[in-house]
């Protein structure tokens, strides 16, 4: 499922219980702590998933990273070694010395 559609059915499942909560047979007083307990809970509780997400966007992140630079040192020392090779062969050319194949 998306995140779109799960916030749009938190969204819509939080606006159902006020309206439900405002046309419950009880005092105003008492109605308006419910909902003031509720929505409050709720901020709570998506604060916590918001660091819980950070908290993984994070770690995904630093793992990718770390990964792209083992990469570019892999492939930095494999460019390294080539360049060597080929300057080697190079210099055996300008002596007059044949390589071997």
């Amino acid at each position: 499922m998306k995140t779109s559609h799960v916030a749009a059915f938190l969204l819509g499942a939080m606006a159902g219980s006020i309206v439900a909560l405002l046309y419950a047979p009880q005092s105003g007083r008492k109605t308006r702590r419910q909902i003031r307990d509720f929505v409050d809970d709720e901020l709570e509780e998506a604060g916590e998933f918001v660091e819980r997400t950070k908290a993984q966007v994070k770690d995904t992140v630093t793992r990718g990273m770390n990964q792209i630079r083992e990469s570019a040192a892999q492939v930095r020392d494999y460019v390294n070694d080539e360049v060597a090779g080929i300057k080697a062969g190079l210099c055996d050319c300008a002596k007059g010395t044949p390589t071997e194949e």
